[in-house]
């Protein structure tokens, strides 16, 4: 298994979970998480690679993947991109904690083009699960990869859910998941974002409302979304984990 398979392909989104001294108790982790930019410059987009902080990642709604697919024609296409930063404590019991720090920023262009951004602020740590730590095998060294971020030696998959409020008063959840150079890619990748959306063009003559009755509302606000990462082999997200 060669290290893109936490090379960040399409979305430009990794998390780096860098482990500082215990914060809750003698079995608490302190963990730092960043939204950052990978660059590979190896044969085919391998190592050897940079972590830099400071990078974007883009998550997209089930519109673009029935638009994508031409179910039913172009129904739109719903993205959320979200720049931050951050640290949590996963208490000693696994589980929720309120030891959280940090945020970023957010910009949804909903399907039928309207944009609304602002920032985020992180409110709640949900839960964190991680894999084993990561081993790096005797003949890759540190794979000729440079992290400007946090220590190689500390990396590890897993998964982390965190609760935010975001800047026009809703609320949501974040998941963001990684799988490490050692794991087997039936661990989960990617980055998940719930956030409620104004939509000024809900109904789509002969789709879902044939046909439209008069006076029928085609705008509704505060529509629940849930963006995701749905492509194969967008290995996005690293953890730095004593």
């Amino acid at each position: 298994m060669n290290f893109t398979k936490c090379i960040l392909l399409a979305l430009t989104f990794v998390l780096m979970m860098t482990a500082g001294a215990p914060l809750m108790s003698a079995q608490s982790e302190h963990v730092r998480w960043d939204i950052a930019t990978v660059t590979c410059t190896g044969p085919n987009g391998t190592y050897p690679c940079t972590f830099n902080p400071g990078g974007t990642a883009v998550a997209t709604a089930m519109d673009c993947a029935l638009t994508n697919a031409g179910f039913f024609g172009n129904v739109g296409c719903s993205t959320i991109t979200l720049t931050g930063s951050g640290t949590f404590v996963v208490p000693a019991s696994g589980g929720a904690s309120s030891a959280v720090t940090g945020g970023g920023t957010w910009s949804v262009t909903a399907g039928d083009g309207t944009i609304t951004n602002g920032t985020f602020r992180v409110t709640e740590l949900i839960q964190f699960q991680k894999s084993e730590p990561l081993v790096l095998p005797d003949w890759c060294g540190t794979c000729e990869t440079t992290d400007h971020i946090g220590e190689l030696t500390k990396l590890s998959g897993g998964v982390a859910v965190i609760r935010v409020a975001y800047s026009d008063g809703t609320t949501g959840v974040l998941t963001f998941a990684c799988s490490a150079l050692p794991d087997p890619f039936a661990e989960a990748e990617g980055a998940l974002a719930t956030k409620p959306v104004s939509l000024n063009n809900i109904a789509i003559s002969g789709l879902n409302v044939p046909p439209l009755p008069p006076n029928f509302p085609t705008s509704k606000v505060l529509v629940p979304v849930l963006f995701f990462n749905p492509g194969l082999d967008q290995y996005t997200v690293e953890f730095h984990v004593n």
